[in-house]
């Protein structure tokens, strides 16, 4: 597969253009792309789907691989088409970008009611969407200002840990709540320091949304379930209260602070007022990327610490790592290097990460798609579906793809001065985790997903240099009845301590004081 450089223009590919027949049953593409018929000539895949998915709890990328679906695309390139009732199907299990994001509808279309105003509703030439996306992109995917996070994201991973010491919790739980307390301490990103997202997180009135919202929203999209949405409109409430719990420590945040920056893009102060006036959708909007920050971060890093724990290899080599950065006083590689913890929380985005095992988009035109040695052109409304968790598995890129090993990944290094920075660049497209599917130079590509992963790496390297972690009851197959991609069984999580002597106190930087430290509370 090449991808496509244009809008369907046969001139492109110099030779016949194959244009897809319209109607179902029919093979759309016979004799060049291959075709599965499915279980229904006049509904296709679309019953079963709906079926398999929503009422029987399968992930969606099983299903490709129980009814064949996968393994024709295997067996044909690469891509296989099938209908979904009326409505066409472009099945792809590699990376490789097929069309330009022009061409498709915005990968939230399908839940926009969801999401509001957020960038991911927007069509990609929509005049917001650009100062939407720099304003998360400035801090949380500058390398630089990321580097500078590290002693607060250290100093309050070390706060969490000793308060969870000698407990046992469900690893879920555990990262979830670790990553949200850490996330909304941190100066300058979402500077919730008078009520963390961690007090929220068992709230009967808020709790579901705070845990659940990334989940519901994966569904109306991977599950094709536009039911899902009802009754989440208790966004609204939850980010407000939020946003008026947190105003001290907001009106003090740093200008990078996320929240301060939507402020300012909607041309709005910070006050109690604006606040108490704000519109539901740009609540939804907020809250979707309050609670993106942490509740994406924390299912990677469930994925990461289940997949270190159950390869003792790997382990002990992470421990070498993080206990020699303690020794040093020093992180886990930073943006020059990639350390062994870099390669791991690579490697855990890869297999597990924080996206539906498969996603599709929606083309809003014809695409000519070149396939082999031939060029086909799709119709309008076509769904393109990438089933990541396939794609993510090649054995043409990946020599081990279905094991966790750092060699996965350092089997995608252009040269030995691969940075993390460079290897989640939107160029690259070896590991989908940041992108609903790939497409030439993906302009949707996550803009947070560098502090995602750094972040992750400085909280393993606290975790495991300075604790003993047992790990109990996993079970790494996904989860049924489970949009966003999870373990079956997450299992329990004890950590104790291995030098007691060591304090939070050999933290030292800029605003931070004992006075102002604040502990996870009810985390």
């Amino acid at each position: 597969m090449r991808a496509n450089t244009g809008r369907g223009m046969p001139s492109a590919y110099g030779g016949d253009v194959v244009v897809a027949s319209p109607e179902p049953p029919s093979a759309p593409f016979p004799g060049l792309v291959a075709h599965h018929e499915g279980p229904s000539k006049v509904h296709g895949h679309a019953d079963a789907l709906h079926e398999a998915t929503v009422t029987g709890g399968e992930p969606v990328s099983d299903y490709f691989r129980r009814s064949g679906i996968s393994a024709l695309a295997e067996a044909s390139g690469g891509m296989c088409t099938f209908w979904m009732g009326s409505r066409l199907a472009l099945y792809q299990i590699t990376n490789t970008p097929l069309v330009i994001d022009a061409v498709l509808a915005p990968s939230t279309e399908a839940n926009r009611e969801l999401f509001g105003d957020f960038m991911g509703s927007m069509p990609h030439d929509h005049p917001g969407r650009p100062a939407r996306r720099i304003a998360v992109e400035r801090s949380l995917g500058n390398a630089k200002f990321v580097a500078n996070l590290e002693p607060a994201i250290r100093q309050n991973t070390a706060t969490f840990l000793q308060q969870q010491t000698g407990r046992k919790n469900s690893l879920e739980d555990f990262t979830l709540s670790l990553t949200a307390y850490v996330d909304s301490m941190i100066p300058g990103v979402l500077d919730l320091s008078q009520h963390p997202i961690t007090s929220y997180l068992k709230s009967e009135q808020y709790g579901p949304v705070v845990r659940g919202f990334f989940d519901l929203a994966s569904d109306v999209i991977s599950n094709d379930n536009p039911d899902a949405m009802k009754e989440f409109d208790v966004i609204v409430p939850f980010v407000r209260q939020l946003l008026l719990e947190n105003l001290a420590p907001l009106m003090k945040a740093p200008a990078a602070n996320m929240i301060r920056r939507y402020f300012d893009l909607w041309g709005l102060a910070l006050d109690r007022t604006n606040i108490e006036a704000l519109d539901s959708s740009k609540l939804k909007e907020l809250g979707t990327i309050i609670i993106a920050t942490y509740d994406t971060s924390a299912l990677s890093l469930m994925w990461a610490i289940a997949y270190i724990e159950s390869t003792p290899q790997v382990k002990g080599e992470i421990i070498a790592q993080a206990r020699s950065d303690v020794a040093q006083e020093k992180g886990p590689g930073g943006d020059a290097t990639l350390s062994v913890i870099d390669l791991a929380v690579l490697e855990a985005v890869r297999l597990g990460g924080s996206n539906p095992s498969a996603l599709w988009r929606r083309t809003t035109e014809p695409v000519t798609i070149s396939f082999r040695d031939s060029a086909v052109t799709i119709p309008p409304d076509t769904m393109l579906w990438l089933d990541r968790r396939q794609a993510n598995r090649d054995p043409a890129i990946f020599p081990e793809p279905a094991a966790f090993s750092p060699a996965n990944i350092r089997s995608i290094y252009r040269s030995e001065r691969e940075t993390l920075s460079s290897l989640l660049s939107r160029s690259r497209y070896e590991i989908n985790s940041f992108s609903m599917i790939n497409a030439e130079r993906n302009p949707r590509k996550c803009p947070g997903r560098l502090f995602s992963v750094r972040m992750q790496s400085i909280v393993l390297s606290e975790l495991y240099g300075d604790y003993r972690v047992i790990t109990n009851g996993h079970n790494l197959d996904l989860k049924p009845y489970a949009s966003m991609p999870r373990p079956t069984q997450p299992g329990t999580v004890e950590i104790l301590p291995i030098n007691k002597e060591r304090s939070i106190d050999r933290f030292n930087f800029p605003g931070h004081t004992k006075k102002g430290r604040t502990t996870p509370g009810n985390a």
